[in-house]
């Protein structure tokens, strides 16, 4: 039996190529934007732990102070510590080539006088070629570079190799060189070694180091000696492992790593729903077929079993398809993370290679299986239930359906209202996870409703479709109206489709105004002088003396120099901004939202308070009056809120502290931003080119007016979304694929209908103008669905997305003007969807289509 039921299964997949086309296409691009976001994600962490590992070498445990590094005095402490076998300072820093190119070199400060056997992967056996020893130590101008990055830029001993640095472009002499194995393999060998003291010179660092890499030995373990370290050092400074650092920055990416998740969960249902479509549409095409299988004796199971077979059998070739193409995707798509981190982050990796996970193959194919059983299973089920009387009379356009009963209407209600309704109330200790369903719920309670919609919607189009385009109009809405189940199904694929697009459009624009807002409020500077093109950069800053020459000039009214740096607080990595609070206060007059502003400003600027972020107030239940401990290099600072701000630069919540007090327990006086306020007389665009004079060419900077500003940071959101802006683009092209299989089966099904129209002197163009507005009617509707549902589910991801992962509070902005610039777009998509169905019925030979069934 199984054999027979295979060869009809077979001789539909030739008769219908474009259809079977079309459907395993749908499920490779869902199966491919799922494996490439896993792969992506596992990359992105890859990359940051693979990193610190090899950085690390050796290296059993590693003292670390936070990106601001700590003293050097404290390498004392570390290697009279009992346990100790080796211990390195380490300065790194992340420079970038002068040249076309502006390639980014790595550059580790080592203490090049000592045998470095920490390192031994990059320099034992010959391995670090210097032939004349005491100028490489003695030359603050020494450098050496990996044998890879040599031979890639054609660089021999005594070659000159400029880097632009914190006080400028500096030119170094290439004095030595090293293997491209170990710390040499990050960046893709992109690395160089300087002597930890020149390192210090020429990057601006003072006394500081960033790190202590060390081994214990034999007698003591890792466990007992990082017992012993901590006893003995600040609680600013710990002791970890190399792993832990990792862990540490996978936690920075942990809001990165939720949006491509939540990407990867939109996407299955997206791709879910093509298949079922699909299966729909196959169903809708068998009718006759079926009725004959069951009128012959095949049983209901034989033919339920028929269309899951053929389901995971389309499901298998779609998803290894998809784990081919979302290979080469996730190579892309980790660039654009890799980026991301670098700019909004500050952290700078190197790709991880990118080898072939076959166990995320297997989770993809076994995803893919499972999403086409799902999908299938209602029309597989409808299949088997079909009689067989009914389906010899071509049931689908002649059998009355009840497009919407009372209790289809009254679920679909209440599972919309639900989802909304746990939406508001649910709090983030729910879990991510476990809110999905909320999202879940109202889609699917959508979908109940589709009939409904589309059942009004057709009486809707209708007298519409008579007036503009008279009887061909007509026919085109009948035709949906008469085909509940193919309508349904495409309907809803678009509806799937177009919602995502509309919810993550009206997410990032809720973003972006509130953004605005916040820089409106807690930055409302005239003139922002930054160090660095990136939102947060762990590499490139103005010394004290440079801004302080640009803040004494003349047209300044107010200023304030901004450090940013981070630290741990609550068991997650926080944002420090280390502001003059007194002139901060000055130029951003509006910043409270909650605490006196007078009393904020004078005891922040004594040292005695802090300000925190909304977000990290909820995160860490915090109020007015709570007394926040910080752990820093130069010992535990204990301060009371006393005030609180909408703020959003980072998700895990900001501190803000006076700059003085910075400056006294990280032994930090460097400067990221430089806010100022300018006299009424000044002319803007004279200041800023007055800056760049000032400072001339011993450093980059960046000068912004406060809308500038606003323009930048949005900018870099821009970048922060490109992913999801690649996955909009997929929503769309999947429901154009949906629309193009309902269109060809909508043609198949009425060919005596339309061959009955020629016959009585309908014209090719009309049977064109019919398909086409029948395809327009339903983007129209899935247009409408989709707006309603993303409606919905944008209320989703701001009351749940955005509190869960940063405890955000947003301001939901539906882009109802771009809904309706996407109109002739949607339109378009449709008309062109349709254009091939369409001139197919228009070429149909009117004996053949009258004959037809």
């Amino acid at each position: 039996m199984f054999g027979a039921l295979l060869q009809i299964t077979f001789r539909e997949w030739r008769k219908h190529k474009l259809r079977l086309t079309l459907t395993i296409s749908g499920i490779a691009l869902g199966v491919a934007v799922f494996f490439a976001i896993q792969t992506t994600n596992t990359g992105l962490v890859g990359s940051l732990h693979s990193t610190i590992e090899k950085l690390g070498g050796k290296s059993t445990l590693q003292i670390t102070g936070g990106e601001a590094g700590f003293s050097q005095e404290y390498l004392q402490t570390v290697l009279s510590t009992p346990g100790v076998l080796l211990a390195e300072p380490v300065v790194e820093t992340v420079a970038t080539t002068v040249s076309a190119e502006r390639e980014k070199i790595f550059v580790l400060g080592l203490d090049t006088a000592s045998d470095l056997k920490i390192y031994a992967d990059m320099f034992e056996e010959g391995g670090f070629i210097v032939k004349n020893p005491l100028a490489f130590t003695s030359r603050s101008d020494s450098i050496a570079v990996t044998k890879i990055f040599a031979a890639r830029k054609g660089l021999q001993e005594g070659d000159k190799l400029t880097l632009q640095t914190q006080t400028g472009n500096k030119e170094f002499t290439v004095r030595g060189f090293f293997k491209s194995t170990g710390a040499g393999e990050v960046f893709d060998g992109n690395v160089a070694v300087m002597d930890i003291y020149a390192a210090q010179e020429v990057f601006g660092r003072g006394k500081r180091i960033d790190r202590i890499d060390l081994t214990n030995t034999p007698d003591v373990t890792v466990d007992e000696l990082q017992h012993n370290l901590t006893a003995r050092l600040p609680a600013g400074i710990r002791a970890v492992r190399p792993d832990m650092r990792g862990r540490s920055l996978e936690n920075a990416v942990s809001s990165m790593n939720f949006g491509l998740t939540l990407m990867s969960f939109l996407a299955l249902t997206i791709c879910g729903f093509i298949i079922f479509n699909s299966f729909s549409i196959s169903l809708n095409q068998r009718w006759k077929d079926i009725g004959i299988l069951r009128a012959i004796g095949v049983e209901r199971r034989n033919v339920q079993q028929m269309f899951l077979i053929e389901a995971l059998a389309m499901g298998a070739i779609g998803s290894i398809f998809g784990i081919v193409g979302g290979f080469y995707l996730a190579k892309v798509s980790l660039l654009f993370v890799i980026g991301v981190s670098s700019t909004v982050y500050g952290l700078d990796t190197s790709p991880a290679a990118m080898d072939f996970n076959y166990a995320f193959a297997a989770e993809a194919i076994g995803v893919g299986l499972v999403a086409s059983l799902i999908a299938a299973w209602l029309p597989a089920r409808s299949a088997a239930n079909l009689n067989p009387a009914l389906a010899l009379h071509n049931i689908e356009t002649r059998q009355t359906e009840s497009t919407a009963g009372i209790p289809r209407l009254l679920l679909g209600l209440g599972l919309v209202a639900a989802g909304l309704i746990l939406t508001r109330f649910s709090t983030a200790r729910v879990g991510a996870n476990i809110q999905f369903f909320d999202s879940l719920m109202i889609q699917f309670g959508m979908l109940l409703l589709l009939p409904k919609l589309i059942e009004t919607g057709a009486r809707i189009l209708r007298p519409v479709m008579d007036l503009f385009f008279g009887v061909e109009g007509v026919i085109a809405v009948q035709s949906i109206a008469r085909s509940p189940r193919r309508t349904t199904s495409t309907v809803g694929a678009l509806m799937i489709g177009l919602s995502f697009v509309f919810s993550n459009a009206a997410f990032i624009q809720s973003q972006k105004a509130a953004l605005n807002r916040s820089i409106d409020k807690a930055i409302g500077a005239d003139i922002l002088v930054t160090s660095s093109e990136q939102l947060h950069s762990r590499t490139y800053h103005f010394a004290e003396a440079t801004a302080r020459r640009i803040t004494s000039l003349p047209e300044v009214a107010a200023a304030d120099a901004l450090r940013v740096t981070s630290t741990e607080y609550g068991g997650e990595e926080v944002t420090i901004l280390a502001h003059e609070m007194n002139a901060y206060f000055a130029i951003s007059s509006d910043l409270l939202d909650s605490g006196n502003a007078e009393n904020a400003r004078a005891a922040t600027s004594r040292g005695e308070g802090v300000l925190v972020s909304n977000n990290l107030a909820v995160r860490t239940n915090l109020n007015l009056g709570d007394v926040v401990t910080i752990n820093s290099p130069g010992g535990t600072l204990k301060l009371p809120v006393v005030g609180m701000l909408e703020y959003y630069r980072s998700e895990k919540g900001t501190i803000f502290l006076d700059r003085s007090l910075y400056k006294q327990y990280w032994n930090d006086s460097d400067v990221d931003y430089i806010f100022m306020d300018l006299k009424p007389d000044a002319d803007r665009n004279a200041f800023k080119d007055k800056i760049q004079t000032a400072i001339g060419s011993e450093q980059k900077a960046f000068v912004y007016t406060h809308e500038e500003y606003k323009q930048w940071v949005t900018r870099l959101i821009d970048q922060f979304f490109s992913l999801m802006y690649l996955q909009m683009v997929f929503a769309i092209f999947v429901a154009a694929i949906g629309l193009v299989n309902t269109m060809l089966i909508s043609v198949a099904e009425r060919k005596r209908e339309l061959g009955i129209f020629r016959a009585i002197g309908g014209l090719r163009r009309q049977v064109v103008k019919m398909v086409l507005l029948e395809a327009v009617a339903i983007s129209l509707m899935g247009l409408v669905a989709g707006t309603i549902t993303g409606l919905f589910n944008a209320y989703f991801l701001v009351n749940t997305a955005a509190k869960v992962v940063a405890g955000f509070t947003l301001q939901l902005i539906f882009p109802f003007s771009f809904v309706l610039a996407s109109v002739p777009f949607v339109i378009l998509v449709a008309l062109i969807s349709a254009w091939f169905p369409a001139t197919a019925a228009a070429r149909l030979r009117v004996v053949d289509a009258v004959g037809y069934e």
